[in-house]
């Protein structure tokens, strides 16, 4: 259960929200290398809500889910695919929602080649306010270099948005370098921007699995 009161910005708004916060989750996880793992799986769902009588400001419930599963290939490759995806209803305005309880995609974990939390529905200043859902997709092939590292190609697709008839998915691809260590792999990507007009290039750099 989750129990906060959060005084939040979103675009050029300011306002506060008290929230209970109740929910389920169920996770599986089946890797038997947590060092360097070549096969494996995880999935996990997630059902929480509020409401009025439960003494929060607005009401909703959200479903989470996600999985991935590691493959191994020939030649020393291994495939990773990932997805996740959230949906939102709420019996107030959206505006009400404070923004933890919102979507936002882009980063290290979300679609590389964009920055953290920037993409989502925004607003008329096209500053990114968050959204109710949220669809992301990974696949990655590695192929290992040595015991300690491993070269990988891969693409990224998904976004946060309101409505499923409209979806905006973004999507990016790159290159990456990974040094396995005792305490998980150090990622190294370059990731490119593909489908927009003024396509950007950015880096990435974080510390143990996407999972």
């Amino acid at each position: 259960m989750q129990l906060f009161q959060e005084k939040y910005t979103v675009g050029d708004v300011t306002d506060s929200a008290r929230m209970i916060v109740p929910g389920v989750r169920y996770s599986r996880r089946r890797y038997r290398d947590l060092v360097r793992p070549r096969k494996g799986h995880q999935y996990s769902l997630e059902v929480r809500g509020a409401h009025q009588w439960l003494g929060s400001d607005t009401g909703l419930l959200q479903v989470l889910a996600a999985g991935n599963l590691l493959q191994p290939l020939p030649g020393r490759l291994t495939l990773f695919t990932r997805v996740e995806g959230a949906f939102t209803a709420q019996n107030e305005p959206f505006a009400d929602i404070p923004a933890s309880l919102r979507f936002f995609a882009g980063g290290d974990q979300g679609v590389r080649g964009y920055a953290y939390q920037s993409l989502g529905p925004a607003d008329d200043e096209g500053e990114v306010i968050g959204g109710k859902h949220q669809l992301v997709g990974s696949i990655e092939l590695e192929r290992a270099v040595g015991e300690k590292w491993g070269v990988a190609l891969f693409y990224d697709i998904g976004n946060a948005f309101n409505d499923f008839t409209s979806m905006d998915l973004h999507q990016g691809a790159g290159l990456g370098i990974r040094r396995y260590t005792p305490v998980g792999p150090v990622h190294v990507d370059l990731a490119r921007q593909f489908g927009v007009a003024d396509p950007g290039v950015r880096v990435h750099f974080s510390i143990g699995f996407g999972w």
